[in-house]
């Protein structure tokens, strides 16, 4: 029987991080294993300049991608083993769009990119190794 990837989706019970990051799953395309979830930021996540913090923006990115990951191993649990991340531009406290795709898929470890996005402009870019646990 092939994974049901809908099903998977529609069971899920958020984690409380994805919940407080304001995150919601927009797309998610099974046939190229692409995803687009978006966030939107809360005032707290504010730096002294008033734009997007870069530790929530970087945990809104392992969020996108941990998720990813997990749905590409049928819904089991998977960690972040590694992950680094290019801030390319301040990011507002506005509606933070991230996309997400495989770079590559092992037996044992997914590495995933992820792009964020803040009015079709690139905010940040992440690489990140997931494993099954």
């Amino acid at each position: 029987m092939a994974f049901d990837l809908k099903a998977c989706i529609d069971s899920l019970q958020p984690p409380a991080i994805h919940t407080f990051l304001g995150g919601k799953i927009e797309s998610i395309q099974q046939d190229e294993w692409q995803a687009v979830i978006s966030y939107q930021p809360r005032p707290e996540f504010a730096n002294p300049m008033g734009q997007l913090q870069g530790g929530m923006l970087c945990s809104m990115l392992d969020d996108a991608m941990g998720l990813f990951a997990m749905l590409a191993q049928e819904g089991a649990p998977t960690v972040t083993v590694m992950m680094n991340i290019s801030f390319l531009r301040p990011c507002q406290l506005e509606q933070v769009e991230v996309q997400v795709s495989f770079v590559r898929q092992g037996r044992r470890f997914s590495n995933i990119e992820a792009v964020a996005y803040q009015h079709a402009k690139a905010v940040a870019k992440a690489t990140a190794a997931f494993t099954p646990v």
